[in-house]
């Protein structure tokens, strides 16, 4: 029996989306960290830690910025 995470998402359903079919965010920068989890495949498993670190503080970065309201998008317009 699969467990309802509260999500409306059972922990396998996760699984099952096709490898390299992500949807855009919409957020270039987001989108090109997310292209970088498909490197994961050829990586051995030891390697994962350090691409997730990374992948992680580019969200954090972007999050950041939009939050702050110092996005990318709003650079150019200044």
């Amino acid at each position: 029996m699969e467990q309802d995470t509260g999500s409306g998402v059972a922990p396998a359903d996760l699984t099952e989306l096709p490898a390299g079919e992500l949807t855009a965010t919409g957020e270039p920068r987001v989108d090109a960290a997310l292209r970088q989890l498909g490197d994961l495949d050829e990586r051995p498993v030891s390697e994962h830690p350090p691409v997730f670190e990374r992948i992680h503080g580019q969200l954090v970065e972007v999050l950041g910025e939009l939050h702050s309201g110092t996005g990318q998008s709003d650079q150019g317009a200044r």
